[in-house]
């Protein structure tokens, strides 16, 4: 039997070469993109987070405007509690996404809550749908959850003024 060598032409060596570019390309974006959660992720792991919260929308569609007024409805409550309670005002970082059904859906890390009772605020939110609010475990890993928005596309990332000098003070401490 005989064997016949086939010595690639110019243009199947573009072709295999642009593919292998463009993979190498890809696998480089998806390094920095898991590089960039990564980092973003031990960011907000710095302050003292005390809930990780999740809000979901009961109704089909929900605009952003309207989800926002809701949330932010929601948020001031929270920051009325902490005032009557004495605490200074919460902080936070929220991160929007839209689920498979199409409606919006928020994360958050909450901190500066104190004793506030998390269940009473998780009942406040059902009267647009379905909420989680959760004690804030590190370990498990919701700061790194919530910054995977800063890489999603269609995502959107929100904070609370008060943020910076959270984390600021936690930087000098």
């Amino acid at each position: 039997i005989d064997t016949i060598e086939i010595d690639p032409g110019p243009a199947e060596l573009g072709v295999f070469l642009s593919r292998s570019i463009a993979l190498e390309h890809q696998d480089h974006a998806r390094r920095l993109t898991r590089a960039a959660t990564d980092e973003f992720g031990a960011f907000l792991s710095r302050p003292q987070w005390d809930w990780f919260t999740t809000h979901t929308f009961k109704a089909e569609y929900v605009s952003p405007k309207e989800g926002d007024r809701h949330y932010f409805a929601w948020l001031n409550s929270l920051c009325l509690a902490a005032r009557v309670r004495g605490h200074g005002r919460p902080f936070w970082f929220r991160g929007t996404e839209f689920q498979d059904r199409g409606t919006l859906h928020f994360h958050s890390l909450i901190g500066g809550v104190g004793d506030i009772r998390r269940l009473l605020f998780k009942d406040f939110w059902e009267l647009h749908g379905f909420a989680r609010v959760e004690k804030y475990d590190p370990e498990r890993g919701a700061a790194s959850y919530v910054g995977k928005y800063l890489t999603k596309t269609a995502a959107d990332i929100r904070f609370s003024h008060n943020l910076k000098q959270e984390l600021s003070g936690r930087v000098e401490a």
